[in-house]
C-alpha cells in the first residue's frame, strides 16, 4: 500500500504520532474523518498520550478505544497479524467486526475493564484468529488494563501481549517425550520374557516367575511356562506361539490374552502377552521376546462396566427427569427416556430417529438459539424455570422447566448433545399466584379506610402503614416511618401498654382487641389525645412461627365524646327536671332519636370492624397454613395434593379480597362529607374502562357509550357505580355469547320517573346501562339492591352480594336513584338518575 504525503508543513496537532514507525506513518496518512473517533485533532489527550507511548514502544501493544472498541496497535504487534490477514484494514475499525472469530473470548474481559473491573493477566492462553489466509491456533501471554482520563473515567482498554505459540508447542513436545519415558519406566513393572527357539531356553523376570509360580533361579523351558496357562486357554496360546515363530510373513507379531494359574498359590490372573519373533537371513526365528501385563482388574472392571452400563440404561430410561440425546448436526433424537416422551406426549416411534423440531415444531423458536449457543461455545447451557411453549392435548401453552444442555465433543466438535430437563410448571405458577395474592393483600391494606399497619420482630419494626393510619393517627409520612422501629418514631410510647402488648402477641401468638382505648400520642404537630378501637392479630411465617402483628384501629373519639356529653346532658336534665319538664320531654325525644341513630351507626361500625378483624384474618390464616404445607411437602416438585393446597390458598385469598373490598366500599359509600365537584362523566367512564381492560379483553366484551354529561358528583363514588355495573354485566353474561353493554344518556323530570324519592319538578340525568346477559325475574328488580342479596349460588357466580347495594347507596348520597328492569335471558337494564344542578 502506497501513501502520498501532501502536507507541506508539519501538523502540530499530529506531533503525538511522530517517530511511531510504520504504524505512526499509517495513522498520519489515514483519513479519519469517517471513523467513529473523528479527526486526530479532536482526539482526547488520554488517547493521544496512550498512542504516543504505544508507537514508540518495542513491545507488542494493542488498544481498544471507546464504546465502539476502536482498534489501534504498534509496529511490534504488527507481525502477530501475519502477512495475509487484518493489517492494515484493522486500524481504526470496530473490534466486534474485525475480531468476530474471537469476540466471545475477549469481549467479556474488555467490558469488565471498561466497567471499572480489575486488570487481567493470562499466560500461554489459546486465542486463535484469522491470519496468513487461514485460522491459526495462537498462544498468547497478555494483560488488559484500563486507560483513564483526567477525571478517572475509563475510556479504553490497553493490551500488552506477546505471542508464545512456539514455546507452548515445544513444551508439548517435551511433555510427549516425558510421557514416553514414563511409559518405559512403567514397563519395568510388567512381566518380561525372552525365549530362544533354538536352545528352547526360556528366561523371565522375577515378576513373571512369581506370577507363573516358577522357581526364581535356574533354567526354565517354554513347556514349564505354558503349563501355568489354564487348560481352556493353553492350546490357543501354543498355536499363536507357533504362528509367530513359524510364519515369517506374519512379521513374528504376538498378541494374546489368557489366564494363568500360579502353581504354588493357585491364584489366577488374566494376562495379555505382547511380543515379537525375530528372524535371521534364512527366515528362521532366533529370538522371541515381549512383555506380560496383568489385566485382571481391567477385565473384571470391563465386566462390571458392562453391568453398570446396563443398570445405567435402565436408570436413565426410568428416571423421573427427562433425558434425551440428540445428534449434533441436525438434532435427530437418538435416545429419549420415558419421562422425556411423557413431557412431549409422544411415543417412542413418533420421536426417536426423527429431528427434534419435526417432533416438537412449537419449541423451535425458543430452543434453537440455545442449541446454536451450545455448538458455538462448546459449553453446557443451564436454565432455571425457563418458559417453553408446548402443545399438549392440542393446545399450545407455556410450561416451565429446569434444564441442562450438555455438549459431547469429538475432535473439538459437538457431535451429540445431552438434554436433561424436569418440569416445574406447577411450582412456578403456584408461586406467581401466591405473589399476586400477597400483592393484592398489600394493596387492600394500603387502600383501606381503616387504619392498618404491620410491625415485625421484637423491635417492632414498621413494615407497612397505610394512609388512614398515617393521616388519622400518626400524622407522619411513609418515608418517615417505614423500616424504622416503633419506639424510635414515637418515644413517648415507652413505658405504655402498647409496645409490651405487641411484643407479647409475637411471643404467644394470641391476639388482643380493645374498645375505646385512651391514647396520648406526640407527633411533629403536637400532642394528640383520642380514643381508639384496636385489634392486634399475630402474623405467621411459613415455618409457623409468629414474626409480626397486624394492627387495625378506628378513631372513635367522636363517639366517646358524644356519649359522655349525653351522659352529662342527662345528669343536667335530672337536676332541672322540675323546672324544665316540657323542655326535657322534647329533649328526651330528640335524645332518643339521636341514640337510635348512634346505635345504628355503632352497629354498622361494629359489624364492619368484625368483618375486618375476623373475615380478614380467616383467609390470611388459610394462605399461611396452605403455603406452609406446600413448603413442607413439595419442596422439590408439587404433587397433586400440593396443587389442591395452592388452589385452596387462592380461593380463600380471592374470597377475602372480594368480601373486604366490597364491605369497605359499602361503608365508604355513605360518606357525603367529601366535596362534590363538576366532572365529565365520560372521562370517569373512560378511566373505569381502562381499569377493567384485562376483564374486558378476557371476555371479549363490547362496550358502547354516548357523550354522557357533566354533573356535580363525588367522582370516585360515581366511578365505583360505573365499575360495579360494568363488572355485573360481564359477570352475568350468557355462555357462548359476546357480552355487549350499551350506555346511553337522556334528561328527564322527576315526575316522569314514577320514583317517589325523586323531586317531581327537578331535572335529572338518566344514564342507562343495557346488556345482553342472563337477566333475572322482574319481581327481583328491588331485591337485587339489598345488602348481601344474591340471586344465584356463590359457586355458580362469584360475588358477595354487596356491589349493587353500594351502587344504590351512592345514588342516594347524590340525591338520586337507581332502577333495574329485566327478563330472563333477555339482558338487564340499570338506570342511574342524577340531579341536574
Amino acid at each position: 500500500m502506497i501513501f502520498l504525503l501532501r502536507m507541506t508543513t508539519p501538523n502540530k496537532s499530529l506531533l503525538f504520532l511522530n517517530d511511531g514507525g510504520e504504524m505512526g506513518h499509517i495513522m498520519r496518512q489515514k483519513d479519519w474523518s469517517k471513523s467513529p473517533v473523528g479527526p486526530p485533532e479532536n482526539w482526547p489527550s488520554s488517547l493521544k498520550t496512550t498512542l504516543s507511548f504505544m508507537l514508540n514502544s518495542k513491545f507488542p501493544m494493542f488498544l481498544f478505544w471507546g464504546a465502539d472498541h476502536i482498534c489501534f496497535y504498534n509496529d511490534a504487534y504488527r507481525p502477530s497479524l501475519g502477512n495475509e490477514g487484518k493489517h492494515p484494514e484493522l486500524l481504526g475499525q470496530k473490534a466486534e467486526i474485525y475480531w468476530a472469530e474471537i469476540w466471545d473470548i475477549i469481549s467479556p474481559e474488555i467490558f469488565s475493564v471498561l466497567n471499572g473491573g480489575p486488570s487481567t493477566w493470562h499466560e500461554n492462553q489459546l486465542v486463535p484468529f484469522y491470519r496468513n489466509g487461514q485460522m491459526e491456533d495462537i498462544y498468547w501471554t497478555y494483560s488488559y488494563s484500563p486507560v483513564t482520563n483526567a477525571l478517572g473515567q475509563v475510556e479504553g482498554v490497553f493490551t500488552t501481549c506477546t505471542e508464545t505459540t512456539s514455546s507452548v508447542l515445544n513444551l508439548a513436545k517435551i511433555e510427549a517425550s516425558k510421557d514416553e519415558l514414563e511409559f518405559a519406566v512403567d514397563a519395568a513393572d510388567l512381566g518380561t520374557w525372552d525365549y530362544n527357539p533354538i536352545t528352547h531356553v526360556f528366561k523371565g523376570n522375577n515378576r513373571l516367575k512369581d506370577w507363573f509360580g516358577l522357581p526364581p533361579n535356574g533354567e526354565i523351558f517354554l513347556d514349564d511356562a505354558t503349563a501355568a496357562i489354564v487348560a481352556a486357554d493353553r492350546k490357543r496360546v501354543r498355536q499363536q506361539i507357533e504362528i509367530s515363530l513359524g510364519d515369517y510373513e506374519s512379521g513374528g507379531k504376538y498378541d494374546v490374552t489368557y489366564i494363568i494359574k500360579n502353581k504354588l498359590t493357585a491364584r489366577e490372573r488374566i494376562v495379555r502377552a505382547i511380543g515379537r519373533a525375530w528372524f535371521n537371513e534364512d527366515k528362521v526365528a532366533y529370538r522371541f521376546n515381549g512383555i506380560l501385563q496383568d489385566i485382571t482388574q481391567r477385565e473384571k472392571a470391563s465386566i462390571e462396566l458392562k453391568a453398570s452400563e446396563e443398570r445405567f440404561r435402565k436408570l436413565v430410561k426410568t428416571a423421573p427427569i427427562g433425558i434425551t440425546v440428540l445428534d449434533g448436526d441436525d438434532f435427530v433424537v437418538k435416545m429419549a427416556n420415558d419421562m422425556a416422551l411423557s413431557i412431549w406426549q409422544r411415543s417412542y416411534k413418533e420421536a426417536v430417529g426423527k429431528p427434534l423440531f419435526e417432533v416438537l415444531k412449537e419449541i423451535k423458536d425458543s430452543i434453537l438459539p440455545i442449541f446454536e449457543a451450545v455448538k458455538r461455545t462448546k459449553k453446557a447451557k443451564f436454565g432455571t424455570e425457563y418458559p417453553f411453549t408446548l402443545e399438549r392435548d392440542g393446545v399450545a401453552q407455556i410450561e416451565y422447566f429446569n434444564f441442562i444442555f450438555q455438549p459431547l465433543l469429538k475432535d473439538d466438535e459437538v457431535v451429540e448433545m445431552i438434554l436433561v430437563a424436569y418440569e416445574v410448571s406447577d411450582m412456578v405458577k403456584a408461586r406467581f399466584e401466591l405473589q399476586e395474592s400477597q400483592k393484592q393483600f398489600k394493596n387492600f391494606v394500603n387502600q383501606s379506610p381503616i387504619a392498618m399497619s404491620i410491625v415485625r420482630g421484637d423491635n417492632l419494626n414498621i413494615e407497612m402503614a397505610n394512609n388512614a393510619l398515617l393521616e388519622t393517627f400518626w400524622r407522619k409520612k411513609k418515608d418517615e416511618v417505614l423500616g424504622k422501629d416503633l419506639l424510635d418514631i414515637f418515644p413517648d410510647l415507652e413505658g405504655s401498654k402498647y409496645p409490651e402488648t405487641l411484643k407479647e402477641i409475637i411471643r404467644t401468638g394470641i391476639g388482643v382487641s380493645e374498645n375505646e382505648s385512651y391514647v396520648v400520642l406526640e407527633s411533629d404537630d403536637g400532642v394528640k389525645e383520642f380514643y381508639s378501637d384496636y385489634d392486634y392479630q399475630p402474623l405467621y411465617d411459613l415455618d409457623g412461627l409468629v414474626s409480626g402483628v397486624m394492627v387495625t384501629g378506628s378513631d372513635v373519639t367522636d363517639r366517646v365524646l358524644a356519649r359522655k356529653k349525653l351522659e352529662q346532658f342527662s345528669n343536667d336534665l335530672e337536676q332541672e327536671v322540675e323546672e324544665r319538664t316540657n323542655a326535657l320531654n322534647a329533649a328526651n325525644q330528640q335524645l332518643y332519636q339521636s341514640l337510635l341513630n348512634l346505635q345504628k351507626t355503632n352497629e354498622e361500625l361494629e359489624a364492619f370492624a368484625y368483618v375486618s378483624s375476623h373475615d380478614l384474618q380467616e383467609p390470611l390464616r388459610k394462605i399461611q397454613m396452605f403455603t406452609n404445607r406446600l413448603l413442607e411437602r413439595e419442596s422439590n416438585k408439587l404433587s397433586e395434593k400440593g396443587v389442591q393446597d395452592v388452589s385452596k390458598i387462592l380461593a380463600s385469598a380471592q374470597r377475602m379480597r372480594n368480601l373486604i373490598e366490597d364491605l369497605l366500599e359499602y361503608s365508604r359509600s355513605k360518606d357525603t362529607d367529601v366535596n362534590f365537584k363538576s366532572a365529565d362523566l365520560k372521562v370517569l367512564l373512560s378511566q373505569v374502562i381502562e381499569n377493567l381492560t384485562s376483564k374486558i379483553e378476557a371476555t371479549d366484551a363490547l362496550i358502547t357509550y354516548d357523550e354522557l354529561c357533566t354533573a356535580t358528583v363525588i367522582p370516585f363514588q360515581i366511578k365505583q357505580v360505573f365499575q360495579n355495573l360494568i363488572e355485573n354485566s360481564i359477570k352475568f353474561a350468557q355462555p357462548n355469547l359476546q357480552p355487549t353493554i350499551e350506555i346511553t344518556t337522556e334528561t328527564i323530570t322527576g315526575e316522569d320517573t314514577d320514583i317517589p324519592t325523586l323531586m317531581p319538578h327537578q331535572m335529572y340525568y338518566k344514564i342507562s346501562f343495557k346488556d345482553n346477559g342472563i337477566g333475572f325475574q322482574p319481581e327481583h328488580s328491588d331485591q337485587i339492591f339489598e345488602l348481601f342479596k344474591r340471586l344465584h349460588g356463590k359457586f355458580e357466580y362469584q360475588g358477595t352480594g354487596i356491589g349493587l347495594a353500594i351502587v344504590k347507596r351512592i345514588c342516594e348520597n347524590h340525591n338520586g336513584a337507581i332502577t333495574a328492569s329485566s327478563q330472563p335471558l333477555k339482558g338487564a337494564q340499570f338506570s342511574l338518575f342524577l340531579p341536574v344542578l
